[in-house]
């Protein structure tokens, strides 16, 4: 590889990780790192290592909902609804992020980690037989505080066709 090709893989895998990050980004000033960002780009993105406050107090959950219910698409290929997605929000306190669960609570994580407030849109499934109703669990689980808290939020929606252009 050629070196402006390595600095844009660079670039890439920053931009990357920054996305699992749970800390967020600091406005740094690109040009302090020229080795990260390829000619011409501009970056806030830094490579480092970034520090996390010890969360202060009891931990709490402060807030977990649903804040826009699913619905399954509806109608013919012609007049057809979209499937509306699932948003779930959460706001804990005593801990420096949560570990989100997709129908596996007995695994804090599986979907992923997020900071300590925020929200998540999901594509809600909707595979199930005409008539039958799909219902998904969502799980947080407190990380990085005095003690761990769980708390869980249901949604559901109704099939209501195949998805084929007919009922």
């Amino acid at each position: 590889m050629n070196r402006p090709s390595v600095r844009l893989s660079m670039a890439v895998a920053a931009i990357a990780l920054a996305g699992l990050s749970t800390a967020a980004c600091s406005g740094d000033d690109p040009a302090e790192s020229p080795d990260m960002v390829p000619a011409g780009a501009t970056s806030s993105l830094k490579p480092s290592p970034t520090k996390q406050s010890k969360p202060k107090g009891d931990t709490k959950i402060v807030e977990f909902k649903i804040v826009q219910q699913p619905k399954c698409p509806e109608g013919t290929a012609v007049y057809r609804a979209d499937a509306v997605p699932v948003i779930i929000k959460w706001k804990v306190t005593g801990a420096t992020g949560i570990g989100l669960s997709v129908d596996n609570p007995d695994l804090p994580g599986s979907y992923g980690n997020y900071p300590a407030s925020g929200t998540e849109t999901f594509t809600f499934s909707c595979g199930g037989p005409v008539g039958s109703v799909e219902t998904h669990t969502y799980t947080i689980t407190t990380t990085g505080g005095k003690q761990t808290k769980k708390a869980q939020v249901k949604a559901s929606a109704k099939v209501m066709d195949t998805g084929r252009g007919g009922n």
